[in-house]
């Protein structure tokens, strides 16, 4: 019971320490994530537009209810009398739609408006994901680029002193002192704006997740499987995206919407028909002996109603202008989207395949350059070769460095991009590249809030 014990506390120190991953990251954003949160309010706003147009199809009640006094000058064969008396009367007033077809336009044009606001929820749910992701891996890369500029740095600063210390005695000339006190100058400038784009990076992702992180899972040995596209063809994954990329499904119900509001807004003139039913009692404070003044008095009445707006001063034929201008509008939308999906779509698939080809050339220029800092290094001890050389050769080391990290997590996020203007970007996407980053997590998997339907 005591080894249990103590194997529980070294896991749970374990993963005290151990730096947040990916989906330790996305689930903060989950949460916290202001924009996310905004979208899920105004898709829930906006559902109550079926229940508020589906209103004016169902029973209508009212209960009002009046106390006073009341002054009363009663006259009858000559004979006036004054009253003055309390009087309680209490109403109730139904009435029941007979024929609406506003309301049957609204709620129509209520259906295609909720569908288009689900769809831009389900949108941004899966722009969440491919905006942690961003940010996450931006925020590595400024760890890598200020990694690369501290190494940089101290490579130079062993420089100037080998170059100081070979100019003492005479190896050197002055002007390989200046040359390596300017790369070190150089350096130290870029590892002070490296630290301050650490930090910008460090706050755009607090940003998202409201959070600060000690530590972020690096990649697994900094790097990353080169797998293409699955289907492997530009026009598989267009077809997908037109048939499944919520952005283009906003558009269409949108303009769906607009449509259903021209009826909306011409039928405003046409006439109603309405079953209508009124119980009215009254209870007077008067007197037992009074012959004028009831007591109580009761009536009700039941009776179908038209109502036929004749003239509006022009309003109906203006909001049903106005609809068929917005209209036009949401037309345009749709295809420009249409044109974003297709042209997006075409442009992340291949930033992928120009990725992959990027990202192996770049391994194999990062090993090549390490070789040639090493041989110049050594020409340098010997003579053949000058401080320049040698600045030279880790400049353009710490550059393909840079290089190979940037293009590594522009991949990354190419391969989200592509499944995102498909339409089918999850959190299972989201683990598949968790399971690339050093993490202690055992269980890779991630349950994240189902989209709506």
């Amino acid at each position: 019971m005591k080894k249990w014990s103590l194997c529980c506390t070294l896991i749970l120190g374990c993963n005290l320490v151990q730096a947040a991953d990916l989906l330790d990251v996305y689930r903060q954003a989950l949460e916290h994530d202001p924009t996310f949160k905004a979208a899920f309010s105004t898709y829930m706003s906006t559902a109550e537009a079926i229940p508020q147009a589906r209103s004016a199809l169902y029973p209508q009640v009212n209960v009002a209810a009046q106390t006073g006094r009341i002054v009363q000058n009663v006259t009858a064969s000559g004979f006036g009398v004054d009253q003055t008396y309390g009087s309680n009367t209490w109403q109730i007033s139904a009435s029941q739609a007979l024929f609406n077809y506003q309301a049957w336009a609204l709620i129509k044009q209520a259906k295609a408006t909720v569908k288009a606001a689900q769809a831009t929820f389900n949108g941004a749910a899966q722009e969440l994901i491919l905006r942690t992701a961003r940010a996450y891996f931006d925020v590595l890369l400024a760890k890598d680029t200020l990694n690369f500029a501290q190494a940089k740095k101290r490579a130079n600063k062993r420089q100037l002193d080998q170059a100081q210390a070979r100019f003492k005695v005479g190896l050197d000339a002055i002007t390989s002192v200046y040359e390596a006190q300017s790369a070190y100058d150089q350096s130290v400038a870029e590892v002070i704006g490296a630290q301050n784009n650490q930090t910008n990076q460090n706050q755009n992702l607090r940003k998202l997740t409201n959070h600060v992180y000690a530590e972020l899972a690096p990649l697994r040995n900094s790097r990353i499987p080169l797998i293409r596209p699955e289907p492997d063809n530009v026009d598989e994954w267009i077809d997908t995206a037109l048939k499944q990329n919520y952005q283009f499904y906003a558009a269409k119900y949108n303009l769906q919407a607009a449509r259903d509001n021209i009826k909306v807004q011409s039928t405003s003139g046409w006439p109603t028909l309405a079953l209508q039913g009124t119980g009215t009692q009254t209870h007077n404070q008067v007197n037992s002996g009074s012959f004028f003044i009831p007591s109580q008095q009761s009536s009700a009445n039941v009776a179908i109603a038209l109502n036929f707006p004749v003239f509006q001063g022009g309003l109906v034929e203006s909001q049903t202008r106005q609809a068929q201008f917005n209209y036009q509008t949401q037309s345009e939308q749709l295809e420009a989207t249409y044109r974003d999906v297709i042209v997006n779509s075409r442009i992340a698939f291949n930033n992928i395949v120009d990725g992959i080809s990027k990202v192996r050339a770049d391994r194999q220029t990062v090993i090549s350059r390490i070789n040639t800092v090493s041989s110049t290094e050594a020409q340098f001890q010997v003579g053949t070769r000058t401080m320049v050389d040698v600045v030279n050769a880790q400049q353009r080391l710490f550059e393909s460095q840079r290089e190979l990290a940037l293009d590594q997590y522009n991949l990354i996020y190419a391969m989200l991009n592509l499944k995102y203007l498909a339409g089918t970007l999850n959190v299972d996407d989201l683990a598949e590249v968790n399971a690339w980053l050093k993490t202690l997590r055992i269980n890779k998997s991630f349950t994240a809030p189902a989209m709506t339907k």
